[in-house]
């Protein structure tokens, strides 16, 4: 269970605990840059259709730069009236396991028109197009990091669109159908706050007990492709006042990202600075605007805003049993924190691990705690007691912590798996994270067998392999 109180988040996963002897371990702090899944700056890829499909060295090389993710842009313009032909279907779909095979995730977009004036398309076309798209969706949900609303009028950015799509009604149908094909694990972006607020006819944001609960309310989220530009970011705002004061609310349970739009004298780094931590910015295109980019390299804060671009997660301390027996406990807690600008927005979970030093033996124990909840600049505390096997080997353990993707296709892949902020703590060959180097088990310790609910299962499969998952930017 978990519970949240006072900015603090406490798992247990169980109490019936006895006495024995206890190490303590504090965390060093680590300042360098490096990748994680679902964050951080992003390269756009862009397809016409039926044309430039992703390569596997496009993103090798985008990845060894540090990134974890691409917007990968679709332009359907010959589809304008028609349906979207098999070898784009089949273009899309491979695309998708190239991003896999990679080890990246993508911010998904379509769209029809490349410049205001430019033709979009009909209703009745976008959503017989959202159906075309949806097994595609539901297939390759576990490499989109987020799926961003486009179709409507120019840059698929809900504005100026040729065929009156652009208004309340009509972005209400899209929105609906596009989230109806997006499996409820996965969120989508919009253009602005206001959408938001008219098509839900809601201006509350989200409440912490609201927060991924699988409505369509929850499921939304914002991306500002017009990011300190102006005042009100050319029309991002309407009443800047009271939508920032909402956005900087909603954010904390939805994602945020998008890009710059123009240099100006909001764009300097203090105010980029102040404005990605009050609207929680996971990710923000690095290629556009190049002078903003530009601006901040050479005024020394693009590092900053590199590293802490969405969550950064930092251990503090922990205190854990040094020593127990086979069929006997294993309790622990940890401090850790968010130094981040932003939380998580998609599910991941969070497991215990334990590996033998002499035979390499891992056991695993998956705690009951949503990581999406963990606020920027929360102090979070995990605690539990879990159950070692019968059968597990005498011998000295490593202790680790590891926050692998959910999903079944992803979760043995340490490019997947998110790296602490810490120094000496990361295992680039299977993702983990290292608490403690020396947990001794033994059957001549004595002491009570546990008999909680918590027990440290084996893992079996020894596939998550590497290559240069250590490396840093």
């Amino acid at each position: 269970m978990h519970k949240i109180f006072k900015g603090i988040i406490y798992a247990i996963l169980v109490v019936n605990v006895g006495v024995t002897a206890q190490v303590k371990v504090e965390y060093k702090p680590s300042n360098k840059l490096f990748r994680n899944p679902e964050r951080g700056f992003y390269t756009q890829l862009t397809s016409q259709a039926e044309e430039s499909p992703l390569s596997l060295s496009t993103l090798e090389a985008i990845k060894a730069k540090g990134e974890s993710l691409i917007l990968r842009m679709y332009y359907l313009k010959p589809f304008r009236d028609c349906p979207i032909s098999d070898r784009e279907l089949d273009l899309i779909r491979n695309d998708f396991s190239t991003i896999r095979q990679a080890g990246m995730k993508a911010i998904v977009r379509f769209a029809y028109s490349e410049e205001i004036g430019e033709q979009d398309a009909p209703l009745k076309i976008v959503l017989e197009h959202i159906s075309q798209l949806k097994p595609i969706l539901e297939s390759s949900s576990d490499v989109i990091a987020v799926l961003q609303a486009g179709f409507i009028g120019a840059w698929g950015e809900w504005h100026s669109s040729t065929h009156g799509l652009d208004s309340i009604s009509n972005m209400r149908r899209i929105l609906y159908a596009l989230l109806e094909a997006l499996p409820v694990n996965r969120m989508i972006q919009v253009r602005t706050p206001r959408y938001v607020r008219e098509i839900f006819n809601c201006t509350d944001p989200i409440k912490p007990s609201q927060a991924y609960n699988e409505s369509f309310y929850s499921r939304v989220g914002f991306h500002n492709d017009c990011f300190l530009a102006n005042w009100n970011d050319y029309g991002t705002y309407i009443d800047t006042t009271l939508e920032k004061k909402y956005l900087s609310e909603e954010t904390k349970f939805t994602p945020m990202g998008g890009e710059t739009c123009n240099p100006s004298s909001y764009a300097n780094c203090s105010n980029a600075i102040y404005q990605l931590r009050k609207f929680h910015w996971s990710f923000l295109n690095n290629g556009y605007n190049p002078d903003v980019i530009n601006g901040w390299i050479e005024n020394g804060c693009y590092d900053d805003i590199a590293r802490n671009l969405g969550y950064r997660l930092q251990l503090l301390s922990g205190d854990f049993d040094s020593v127990s027996h086979p069929n006997g406990r294993f309790k622990f807690r940890l401090k850790l924190t968010n130094v981040g600008y932003a939380s998580m927005y998609n599910p991941r979970n969070v497991e215990i691990v334990i590996e033998s030093k002499s035979n390499q033996k891992r056991y695993f124990v998956s705690m009951p705690v949503d990581p999406r909840m963990w606020q920027p600049g929360d102090t979070i505390s995990l605690s539990g007691v879990a159950g070692l096997p019968e059968n597990i080997p005498n011998g000295t353990y490593s202790v680790f912590l590891n926050l692998p993707d959910p999903d079944p296709r992803l979760h043995n892949n340490p490019d997947y798996s998110v790296r602490f902020a810490n120094e000496n703590v990361w295992e680039p060959h299977f993702g983990y994270n290292l608490l403690l180097s020396n947990f001794v088990i033994n059957d001549r310790k004595k002491g009570p067998n546990y008999t909680g609910l918590y027990y440290f299962q084996s893992i079996n499969d020894s596939s998550k392999t590497t290559d240069d998952k250590g490396t840093e930017n």
